[in-house]
């Protein structure tokens, strides 16, 4: 029998669990490198993320909107697992709990739900962490050291209590590989690179706003930095800032991008300034999250403004307005 085929304004032969199915294999070997690196916490923390998301989004939508029955399509998996990724491995379960509810209900399901949210959830719940537990969020442990510690798993306590820890002797190996000081699943370069590529081969992976906003780092990380402006301190404040891991996954979030191919890119370079900026002039502890957020308000507006062109319109704005 001939198969029928899809709509002409329908791009993808694949339904919405597929998708995040993949993102989620995209985001495996980085969980499995943080595992590693950072031991039995990484996978606690990850559990719970994901789990708090996961119950969050089912208890809201069973109780929100009731005639609609609750289908499983990943998303809440997908958001914990890239806010378990973004957290240091001395985050309490607690702090982790609040964070991916805060996520989950006031961030996703408040405005709809999954595709109608304004803002990356998984984002907006680390800005949160961010703001609630500050203290919690400095990368203090070094990798390879304390695999099965729990010292810190409910009291969010850092080996090191008086602030940051830096690395000596770090080579382009440990920049490579991940093991240097930083979120659990950002530092590792090469397992960040093979999540981009699954994505690649599954076709996942829309190459505007990720290309445009790292463009915009690179073109702009020597005047924004010209006091100590080096290679290998440019992959280590890719890598340990998170901008590398976020640039990948966080810029692929379909719901929270524009539309527009060109209006991503402007999404993506306006990213990226703010990146520079806030590293340059600002807490460079926001530069991971913050950009991307502030860009998300502007997705409205990217949206009325560059469309793509409707078939056999000459502009779409201006047939709209007739």
């Amino acid at each position: 029998m001939k198969r029928k085929q899809l709509a002409p304004h329908i791009h993808a032969d694949r339904p919405i669990v597929e998708r995040y199915a993949y993102v989620l294999l995209a985001l495996l070997p980085i969980l499995i490198g943080a595992l590693f690196y950072y031991g039995i916490r990484v996978l606690v923390l990850s559990f719970v993320s994901c789990g708090v998301f996961f119950l969050c989004d089912y208890l809201s939508s069973k109780n929100m909107y009731p005639e609609m029955p609750f289908h499983v399509d990943y998303s809440s998996l997908v958001s914990g697992l890239i806010l378990a990724m973004l957290v240091p491995v001395s985050t309490s379960v607690w702090a982790m709990a609040i964070a991916a509810a805060f996520g989950s209900l006031l961030v996703k399901q408040a405005l709809g739900g999954v595709g109608r949210n304004l803002f990356n959830p998984a984002l907006a719940a680390r800005a949160f962490l961010q703001i609630a537990f500050p203290m919690q969020m400095v990368a203090q442990e070094p990798p390879l050291e304390n695999f099965w510690g729990f010292s810190s798993l409910f009291t969010g306590k850092a080996i090191v209590s008086n602030g940051a820890i830096t690395q000596v002797n770090v080579d382009i190996l440990d920049i490579v590989s991940g093991r240097v000081i930083g979120m659990v699943g950002t530092t590792s370069l090469i397992l960040i690179a093979l999540g981009a590529v699954i994505m690649i081969e599954r076709k996942l992976f829309s190459i505007y706003a990720p290309a445009a906003f790292f463009a915009v780092i690179l073109i702009g990380y020597v005047p924004f930095n010209w006091a100590g402006a080096g290679f290998e301190e440019f992959l280590i404040w890719m890598i340990r800032g998170g901008i590398l891991f976020v640039g990948v996954f966080a810029l692929q979030d379909c719901t929270t991008l524009p539309m527009d191919k060109w209006a991503r890119c402007l999404f993506g370079g306006g990213a990226g300034l703010l990146t520079l900026i806030l590293y340059r002039f600002g807490n460079a502890s926001y530069a991971m999250i913050y950009p991307v957020l502030l860009m998300n308000i502007l997705t409205p507006v990217f949206d009325y403004y560059i469309r793509p062109r409707a078939f056999s319109k000459t502009s779409w704005f201006r047939e709209v307005e007739k």
